[in-house]
């Protein structure tokens, strides 16, 4: 699974945007450079959670401010999620 992509999938059904991982690069910030407002920004948080089956707490949301930042949270979190037996 590609993160960034499950990522920008996400946000672009948040903000009904065609954001594609050929059109921005890691570094961009969620607000300045894509115009995510705090209110989607927890939306966002939210459904990557759904979808990927993880729990990211609020703590370990904070002071993110790029694409990247967002991926090594959720690729953390997936690396230690239990595996189904």
């Amino acid at each position: 699974m590609n993160v960034l992509e499950e990522i920008l999938n996400v946000i672009n059904e948040v903000k009904r945007t065609g954001f594609t991982a050929d059109s921005v690069e890691p570094d961009f910030y969620l607000g300045g450079d894509l115009g995510i407002e705090s209110r989607e920004m927890l939306e966002i948080w939210y459904e990557l959670e759904q979808r990927l089956g993880v729990r990211v707490e609020d703590v370990d949301k904070r002071d993110r401010y790029t694409l990247q930042d967002v991926a090594d949270v959720i690729a953390a979190h997936l690396a230690h999620r239990p595996v189904a037996a």
